[in-house]
């Protein structure tokens, strides 16, 4: 097929069109990177609040010495091993305490934001499983949003 200065026109025209329309989608459809930022401290304010509302009760719900015990645990809930069921003494509950709050704060200033998201989020989980009685519905939102955060470029703005 030969090249014609009439085909040559169509094409061009046609590539324009659709160059305008993906500029125009993609104008409609983008999230302001500082909103994602602004989710981002959100989050983490909401985590480390989560964690200071959960370490009130400590010893009486994530130990051997509350209200779930690991052996009783491990019979109703998981076998499977996570952070928070290693171990059942409260200072190991408070260090996992603290290295989540450590997690936060890093989620917080934007330091290495992806890896960690998913730090953070799985400690989520352990602390969520550890104690499944004492869940209500937000605590799955968190959970959730914590997980979709992982996917998103949460640190390309307001990070250090």
């Amino acid at each position: 097929m030969e090249r014609t200065p009439s085909t040559d026109t169509a094409r061009s025209r046609l590539s324009n069109a659709v160059d305008r329309l993906s500029a125009a989608l993609a104008a409609r459809v983008a999230v302001d990177l500082r909103a994602l930022a602004a989710f981002r401290i959100g989050l983490a304010t909401l985590l480390l609040a989560d964690l200071a509302r959960r370490s009130r009760s400590l010893t009486a719900f994530y130990t051997d010495y509350g209200v779930l015990p690991r052996r009783a645990y491990v019979v109703d809930y998981s076998t499977t091993p996570l952070p928070h069921t290693l171990s059942g003494e409260p200072w190991a509950a408070a260090l996992l305490f603290a290295v989540a709050g450590a997690f936060a704060l890093a989620l917080l200033v934007g330091y290495r934001t992806r890896a960690v998201t998913l730090v953070s989020w799985l400690l989520l989980l352990s602390v969520q499983a550890r104690n499944p009685m004492v869940l209500n519905a937000g605590d799955s939102l968190l959970r959730m949003l914590l997980f979709w955060s992982v996917f998103l470029p949460l640190g390309a703005r307001w990070s250090v």
